[in-house]
């Protein structure tokens, strides 16, 4: 088995930096990873993340046709942008078959998921390659998931992705969903996988051992709260274990991840309690630091704050959903 490795620092490492990318971060990035010779290099968004606004935000927060025509040329690696449907206009891919990228990976949560064929159509008229990004896939169950298959279904894109967003699922919920959507949708699997539960490698193992071909990663696992499968990582386990091949330089991967390390990331990555609090209580990283001031306000439990907020699956990170469970959990109003 031959997995396809895409690169991601770019796009979601902005979380960690809020895309401030220096033209020598980016050109070094992209240059490296193209030696490296990994598949595809996700550059950045068009139009913006969908969950979350900075007006501070860098380049690679919004890839306009300016900082596209200035990325470096690349000899094997392909170029991506991520397109999210409720904040980026369907006309803002027109001009991306003037640009270096060739695909477009269109992402949406399972409640928006209806949104996302009309975007990989006009990315196919336009003649870009596909891939649909299912986020917060552990708030689908099968029932959902099954829908959601013949949503995208609809209008079938070259890769079909499962995001664990909130770093909650184990090996075998990922099982569970590869399985399904590798029987019902006629196109490669590909998996993203956070680290909360320090799972990312396992569950990425699982995915493939299930039927996915992609697999997400980033530089130093540089994203929001526990970060990513760390392409570094990646690159070593395809390289050491038989039953996988790849054509990836190790090496050049890890010049890539020391760059990273030593001249883009803010901090290092880091596994505490508040990651592996949203990990296990299964909601977005960006309401831990809120649900916990607000449990201290109310003399809460946050462990037990995050539990009900997990469970009641919110669609947005909102000030309203802690204050309304904590209400709950002290007899005041209902939530």
């Amino acid at each position: 088995m031959k997995p396809v490795l895409l690169d991601c620092t770019l796009r979601d490492g902005g979380n960690q930096n809020d895309w401030q990318f220096t033209p020598t971060d980016v050109q070094t990035i992209v240059s490296t990873l193209d030696v490296a010779r990994v598949d595809v290099i996700e550059v950045g968004y068009r139009g913006g993340s969908g969950s979350r606004n900075s007006a501070t935000a860098g380049p690679t927060a919004r890839c306009t046709p300016e900082f596209l025509a200035a990325l470096p040329p690349t000899s094997h690696a392909e170029l991506a942008v991520m397109v999210v449907p409720t904040v980026c206009p369907l006309d803002a891919m027109d001009d991306l078959p003037d640009s270096p990228v060739s695909m477009v990976r269109v992402a949406a949560y399972p409640w928006n998921i209806d949104g996302v064929p009309a975007y990989v159509r006009r990315a196919r008229e336009l003649g870009l390659r596909t891939t649909v990004n299912l986020m917060a896939v552990s708030y689908a169950d099968l029932a959902e998931l099954s829908g959601v298959a013949a949503t995208v279904g609809s209008e079938l894109p070259d890769v079909m992705y499962v995001a664990d967003s909130f770093g909650s699922l184990t090996p075998d919920g990922v099982r569970q969903r590869i399985e399904l959507l590798a029987g019902r949708l006629d196109c490669p699997i590909g998996i993203h996988a956070h680290n909360n539960l320090g799972l990312a490698a396992a569950n990425a193992l699982a995915a493939m051992d299930s039927g996915a071909t992609w697999l997400d990663a980033s530089l130093c696992a540089m994203a929001r709260g526990a970060g990513n499968l760390a392409t570094e990582q990646a690159a070593a386990f395809l390289t050491a274990w038989p039953a996988y091949e790849t054509h990836t330089d190790l090496p050049a991967v890890c010049d890539a991840a020391e760059y990273v390390a030593e001249q883009v990331l803010p901090r290092p990555m880091t596994v505490r309690r508040a990651e592996i609090a949203a990990g296990i209580n299964d909601h977005h990283f960006y309401y831990q630091d809120r649900l916990e001031k607000a449990a201290a306000r109310f003399g809460l439990d946050p462990w037990d704050v995050g539990s009900l907020i997990g469970a009641r699956r919110p669609r947005k990170v909102l000030d309203d959903v802690i204050e309304n469970v904590c209400r709950k959990m002290t007899g005041g109003l209902p939530a």
